[in-house]
């Protein structure tokens, strides 16, 4: 796969966790419930491209997997993740979960080396954490408890938490492919030398 490509990707999802995370900002900060449906349609359509960009960019960094069922079962539980966001950005934990474990399995899935499989460790690990980060969050109570009982401020903390993960994994990936091409371009250029000689 093409680095640029890549690049390409993984700036737009990042672009898009960016602005997941200032809506987590903005969480911990407002005490009111104004206005809140502009903020969360935005959140909710920056969550749907930063996650299905970030499955596409762990779909191709993998596309080369010793382990296609496991990598095509963790994109599939990674698209469920999206398709939930879709149904419902409000339901934090359940995304979150099911964004974790594809992302896992696609790190499992995909070819040992240092790179790719540590930038979609991180991917899983983050939102995993994220869910962690907002139960202690709730079951402390932080922040206001709202009309329906819920506690945006904790909510806010664990969607910050899931995002800058995000963009750390996804500028890592980046990396990764970059570091891999060379290497790949170094081994066959080694192996042309040895040829010729």
């Amino acid at each position: 796969m093409p680095r640029r490509t890549m690049q390409r990707l993984a700036l737009a999802a990042g672009l898009a966790w960016l602005v997941v995370a200032g809506y987590g900002v903005r969480e911990t900060m407002v005490d009111d419930d104004t206005g809140w449906e502009v903020t969360y349609a935005v959140f909710a359509i920056a969550l749907l491209v930063g996650a299905v960009l970030s499955v596409t960019a762990a779909a191709l960094a993998t596309a080369e997997s010793g382990r296609p069922r496991l990598r095509i079962a963790g994109l599939v539980i990674g698209g469920l993740g999206c398709a939930l966001a879709i149904v419902g950005a409000w339901a934090l934990p359940a995304w979150m979960t099911l964004l974790g474990l594809g992302f896992a399995m696609v790190a499992v899935a995909s070819d040992p080396g240092p790179g790719s499989r540590r930038a979609l460790a991180l991917l899983a690990a983050g939102q995993l954490i994220g869910v962690v980060v907002l139960i202690a969050a709730i079951e402390v109570g932080v922040g206001r408890r709202d009309e329906y009982g819920d506690y945006p401020a904790a909510g806010g903390i664990a969607v910050v938490v899931v995002a800058a993960t995000a963009i750390i994994a996804l500028i890592e990936l980046v990396r990764s492919t970059g570091r891999e091409a060379v290497e790949r371009r170094d081994a066959s250029v080694t192996l042309g030398v040895g040829r010729s000689g």
